[in-house]
């Protein structure tokens, strides 16, 4: 993953080049056909997920919560707190992904601690 890509996603647009050269050797890239579901609600959570390109629905018990698009992010909550998927989040056009897993959000607490600060604000900020 070139850190160049990660700097387009607002949750690491203010990380110096050394955190996202941190970041971008644990990133992977992701592909989510439309119509597909990115993560279902009450799965486990085991990913971070950034949209480079594309779109997504977000829905709760099968009601809309929100769109998605380009630079958002979403999964982040369980990385943090081991809780299960608040919500399922479908394709509604092509996705690409940046994908961090559990472990390596983890690592970005030592790493890249102003990402993982981000984070952790938005887990906050999504209760």
């Amino acid at each position: 993953m070139d850190a160049a890509q990660l700097k387009r996603i607002p949750l690491f647009a203010d990380a110096s080049d050394e955190e996202l050269s941190q970041v971008a050797v644990f990133a992977q890239a992701k592909e989510v056909a439309e119509g597909d579901t990115a993560v279902t609600e009450g799965g486990f959570s085991r990913e971070l997920l950034a949209i480079e390109d594309g779109t997504a629905e977000v829905t709760r018990d099968g009601e809309h919560i929100a769109d998605l698009g380009p630079g958002d992010v979403f999964g982040e909550a369980g990385m943090l707190d081991d809780e299960m998927r608040s919500a399922t989040v479908t394709a509604t056009s092509r996705l690409k992904l940046i994908s961090l897993g559990h472990f390596e959000v983890q690592r970005l607490k030592k790493n890249a601690p102003e990402v993982f600060s981000k984070i952790e604000e938005l887990v906050e900020s999504r209760r």
